[in-house]
Protein backbone atom coordinates (compact mmCIF):
# COMPACT_ATOMS: atom_id res chain seq x y z
CA UNK A 1 0.00 0.00 0.00
CA UNK A 2 1.81 3.15 -1.23
CA UNK A 3 1.54 6.07 -2.90
CA UNK A 4 -0.35 4.57 -6.21
CA UNK A 5 -3.17 3.10 -3.51
CA UNK A 6 -3.39 6.39 -1.77
CA UNK A 7 -4.06 7.98 -4.91
CA UNK A 8 -6.42 5.12 -6.40
CA UNK A 9 -8.44 5.51 -2.87
CA UNK A 10 -8.68 9.51 -3.24
CA UNK A 11 -9.88 9.28 -6.35
CA UNK A 12 -12.54 6.62 -5.21
CA UNK A 13 -13.56 9.10 -2.58
CA UNK A 14 -13.82 11.90 -4.89
CA UNK A 15 -15.99 9.60 -7.36
CA UNK A 16 -18.19 8.45 -4.53
CA UNK A 17 -21.26 9.79 -3.15
CA UNK A 18 -19.51 13.39 -2.80
CA UNK A 19 -17.65 15.50 -0.56
CA UNK A 20 -20.70 16.05 1.44
CA UNK A 21 -21.62 12.11 1.85
CA UNK A 22 -18.23 10.26 1.68
CA UNK A 23 -17.57 6.73 1.63
CA UNK A 24 -16.70 4.92 4.86
CA UNK A 25 -15.66 1.65 3.52
CA UNK A 26 -12.94 4.19 1.19
CA UNK A 27 -12.50 6.34 4.45
CA UNK A 28 -10.86 3.83 6.65
CA UNK A 29 -9.22 2.27 3.57
CA UNK A 30 -7.39 5.63 3.02
CA UNK A 31 -6.27 5.50 6.95
CA UNK A 32 -4.92 2.07 6.69
CA UNK A 33 -3.11 2.93 3.13
CA UNK A 34 -1.81 6.06 5.62
CA UNK A 35 -0.73 4.47 8.41
CA UNK A 36 0.84 1.32 5.92
CA UNK A 37 2.96 4.59 4.30
CA UNK A 38 3.73 5.62 7.27
CA UNK A 39 4.97 2.77 9.30
CA UNK A 40 6.71 0.56 6.03
CA UNK A 41 7.60 3.42 3.50
CA UNK A 42 9.04 6.23 5.46
CA UNK A 43 11.73 6.68 7.81
CA UNK A 44 11.39 10.74 8.41
CA UNK A 45 9.52 11.41 11.50
CA UNK A 46 7.74 14.60 10.22
CA UNK A 47 6.58 12.54 7.37
CA UNK A 48 5.72 9.56 9.41
CA UNK A 49 3.35 12.25 11.36
CA UNK A 50 1.66 14.05 8.32
CA UNK A 51 0.66 10.75 7.39
CA UNK A 52 -0.30 9.25 10.08
CA UNK A 53 -2.68 12.71 10.85
CA UNK A 54 -4.10 12.53 7.74
CA UNK A 55 -5.03 8.65 8.29
CA UNK A 56 -6.27 9.50 11.86
CA UNK A 57 -8.51 11.99 10.21
CA UNK A 58 -9.97 9.64 7.57
CA UNK A 59 -10.73 7.07 10.14
CA UNK A 60 -12.84 9.27 12.33
CA UNK A 61 -14.84 10.28 9.46
CA UNK A 62 -15.13 7.02 8.43
CA UNK A 63 -16.58 6.06 12.43
CA UNK A 64 -18.77 9.21 12.01
CA UNK A 65 -20.69 7.86 8.72
CA UNK A 66 -20.55 4.39 10.04
CA UNK A 67 -20.03 3.69 13.60
CA UNK A 68 -21.09 -0.23 13.53
CA UNK A 69 -17.72 -1.04 10.95
CA UNK A 70 -15.26 -2.64 13.52
CA UNK A 71 -12.21 -1.20 10.80
CA UNK A 72 -13.32 2.37 11.16
CA UNK A 73 -12.22 2.38 15.01
CA UNK A 74 -9.41 -0.13 14.62
CA UNK A 75 -7.93 2.66 12.28
CA UNK A 76 -8.60 5.34 14.19
CA UNK A 77 -6.91 3.99 16.77
CA UNK A 78 -4.22 2.54 14.88
CA UNK A 79 -2.94 5.81 13.86
CA UNK A 80 -3.51 7.54 16.70
CA UNK A 81 -1.13 4.87 18.92
CA UNK A 82 1.54 4.96 15.93
CA UNK A 83 1.20 8.79 16.19
CA UNK A 84 1.92 8.45 20.12
CA UNK A 85 5.22 5.45 19.01
CA UNK A 86 6.94 8.07 16.52
CA UNK A 87 6.47 11.04 19.45
CA UNK A 88 7.60 8.55 22.04
CA UNK A 89 4.29 9.40 24.41
CA UNK A 90 2.39 5.64 23.44
CA UNK A 91 2.46 4.72 27.12
CA UNK A 92 1.28 8.08 28.32
CA UNK A 93 -2.85 7.48 29.99
CA UNK A 94 -3.61 10.40 28.01
CA UNK A 95 -2.53 8.57 24.85
CA UNK A 96 -3.72 4.61 25.55
CA UNK A 97 -7.04 5.42 26.72
CA UNK A 98 -8.33 6.76 23.36
CA UNK A 99 -7.30 4.46 21.79
CA UNK A 100 -8.18 1.46 24.19
CA UNK A 101 -11.30 3.24 23.99
CA UNK A 102 -11.40 2.84 19.68
CA UNK A 103 -10.40 -0.26 19.99
CA UNK A 104 -13.23 -1.39 22.50
CA UNK A 105 -15.75 0.48 19.80
CA UNK A 106 -14.52 -1.86 17.45
CA UNK A 107 -14.73 -5.13 19.39
CA UNK A 108 -18.45 -3.87 20.25
CA UNK A 109 -18.92 -3.88 16.49
CA UNK A 110 -17.59 -6.98 15.73
CA UNK A 111 -16.19 -9.21 18.39
CA UNK A 112 -14.46 -11.25 16.33
CA UNK A 113 -11.91 -8.88 15.00
CA UNK A 114 -8.69 -10.73 15.10
CA UNK A 115 -6.67 -7.59 14.54
CA UNK A 116 -7.89 -5.34 17.16
CA UNK A 117 -7.56 -8.79 19.48
CA UNK A 118 -3.90 -8.51 18.36
CA UNK A 119 -3.65 -4.59 19.10
CA UNK A 120 -5.11 -5.05 22.36
CA UNK A 121 -2.87 -7.12 23.90
CA UNK A 122 -0.22 -4.64 22.15
CA UNK A 123 -1.23 -2.25 24.51
CA UNK A 124 -1.99 -3.97 27.92
CA UNK A 125 1.08 -5.86 27.72
CA UNK A 126 2.70 -2.67 28.02
CA UNK A 127 1.94 0.15 30.54
CA UNK A 128 1.97 -0.49 34.09
CA UNK A 129 -1.67 -1.57 36.25
CA UNK A 130 -4.18 0.93 37.84
CA UNK A 131 -3.87 3.33 39.28
CA UNK A 132 -1.13 4.30 37.15
CA UNK A 133 -2.23 3.17 33.93
CA UNK A 134 -4.42 0.71 32.41
CA UNK A 135 -2.00 -2.38 32.18
CA UNK A 136 -3.64 -5.58 32.49
CA UNK A 137 -1.12 -8.75 31.63
CA UNK A 138 -3.62 -11.71 32.55
CA UNK A 139 -5.92 -9.88 30.03
CA UNK A 140 -3.64 -9.30 27.14
CA UNK A 141 -2.62 -12.63 27.07
CA UNK A 142 -6.65 -13.54 26.62
CA UNK A 143 -6.67 -11.13 24.10
CA UNK A 144 -3.94 -12.35 22.14
CA UNK A 145 -5.26 -15.82 22.19
CA UNK A 146 -7.97 -14.54 20.55
CA UNK A 147 -6.05 -13.33 17.95
CA UNK A 148 -4.33 -16.10 17.75
CA UNK A 149 -7.81 -18.45 17.26
CA UNK A 150 -8.97 -15.85 14.58
CA UNK A 151 -6.29 -15.86 12.21
CA UNK A 152 -3.26 -17.93 13.26
CA UNK A 153 -1.93 -17.26 9.62
CA UNK A 154 -0.45 -13.93 11.46
CA UNK A 155 3.34 -13.92 12.43
CA UNK A 156 1.89 -10.71 14.55
CA UNK A 157 -0.68 -12.72 16.11
CA UNK A 158 1.62 -15.15 17.95
CA UNK A 159 4.47 -12.75 18.49
CA UNK A 160 2.24 -10.55 20.33
CA UNK A 161 1.23 -13.97 22.28
CA UNK A 162 4.64 -14.54 23.15
CA UNK A 163 5.25 -11.19 24.65
CA UNK A 164 2.34 -11.28 26.98
CA UNK A 165 3.22 -14.50 28.03
CA UNK A 166 6.64 -13.09 29.10
CA UNK A 167 5.07 -10.28 30.86
CA UNK A 168 2.86 -12.03 32.46
CA UNK A 169 5.67 -14.70 33.10
CA UNK A 170 5.17 -17.47 31.91
CA UNK A 171 8.38 -18.12 30.20
CA UNK A 172 7.96 -21.93 28.42
CA UNK A 173 4.40 -20.89 26.56
CA UNK A 174 6.35 -17.79 25.76
CA UNK A 175 9.53 -19.46 24.48
CA UNK A 176 7.19 -21.89 22.38
CA UNK A 177 5.22 -18.98 20.73
CA UNK A 178 8.44 -17.17 19.72
CA UNK A 179 10.40 -20.50 18.39
CA UNK A 180 6.49 -20.59 16.27
CA UNK A 181 7.03 -16.88 14.87
CA UNK A 182 10.67 -18.32 13.28
CA UNK A 183 9.20 -21.18 11.63
CA UNK A 184 6.42 -19.66 10.13
CA UNK A 185 6.65 -19.22 6.35
CA UNK A 186 6.97 -15.20 5.05
CA UNK A 187 3.34 -13.53 4.43
CA UNK A 188 2.64 -12.55 0.96
CA UNK A 189 1.10 -9.29 1.99
CA UNK A 190 3.69 -7.87 3.88
CA UNK A 191 6.94 -9.70 3.51
CA UNK A 192 8.76 -6.58 5.66
CA UNK A 193 6.29 -6.93 8.60
CA UNK A 194 7.18 -10.84 9.07
CA UNK A 195 10.78 -10.68 8.85
CA UNK A 196 10.51 -7.32 11.27
CA UNK A 197 8.30 -9.93 13.35
CA UNK A 198 11.25 -12.79 13.14
CA UNK A 199 13.77 -10.25 13.86
CA UNK A 200 12.10 -9.32 17.07
CA UNK A 201 11.13 -12.83 18.32
CA UNK A 202 14.89 -13.44 18.38
CA UNK A 203 15.31 -10.49 20.58
CA UNK A 204 12.49 -11.75 22.85
CA UNK A 205 14.28 -15.00 22.96
CA UNK A 206 17.29 -13.88 24.11
CA UNK A 207 15.57 -11.49 26.80
CA UNK A 208 14.14 -14.51 28.45
CA UNK A 209 17.09 -16.98 28.00
CA UNK A 210 17.46 -18.64 31.23
CA UNK A 211 14.10 -17.95 32.72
Amino acid sequence: MDSMMIQTLEQALGAGRGADQPDADVLWRLARAYWWKATRRTSDKASKLGLLEKGKDAAERAAAIDPASADTHHWYAACLAQSAQVRGILQSLFMVKPTIGALERALAADPNHARTHYFLAELLHQPPGPPLSIGNRQRAVEEARIAVRLDPRSSSHHLVLGKALAAAKQYPEARAAFHYVLTMEPSSEDPEGHRLDQEEARIQLKAIEGK
